[in-house]
């Protein structure tokens, strides 16, 4: 079980991290990205799933630095997921409403959800090595 977390909350990354930064580069945001948007936001809640199951089934860790770890990481994981999620939201109606300066700026709000989706996930590969 947890190859199959490792697996699809990398894959959140690598879709999430290519969604955001090619919308960066690119200078403006497009359909392909926000298809990257929800891609990623459900390799990484099926992640959660799975990890949450590992969890609770007694595979996880409870004391220590690894422990308090996974706490950030359960937190600022929730938040990050609904932030994913409004993001991706709002991605759609932007693209929907064709704003063109909506769509030039819309990479500040990527790279902020961007940023925060790390903590958890930084933190998790931290809590795992310990």
């Amino acid at each position: 079980m947890l190859a199959i977390a490792i697996v699809l909350i990398t894959g959140a990354l690598v879709l999430y991290s290519t969604g955001v930064w090619a919308e960066r580069i690119g200078g403006r945001l497009r359909w392909w990205h926000a298809a990257t948007f929800v891609a990623g936001l459900v390799c990484d809640a099926s992640g959660t799933w799975v990890m949450k199951g590992i969890a609770e089934s007694g595979g996880g860790r409870s004391g220590g630095v690894a422990g308090q770890l996974s706490v950030v990481m359960a937190w600022t994981g929730g938040l990050a997921l609904l932030l994913m999620a409004a993001h991706a939201a709002w991605a759609i109606v932007v693209l929907l409403r064709g704003r063109e300066n909506e769509l030039v700026g819309f990479h500040r709000f990527s790279l902020g959800v961007w940023g925060l989706w790390l903590v958890p996930y930084v933190a998790g590969m931290a809590s795992a090595m310990i």
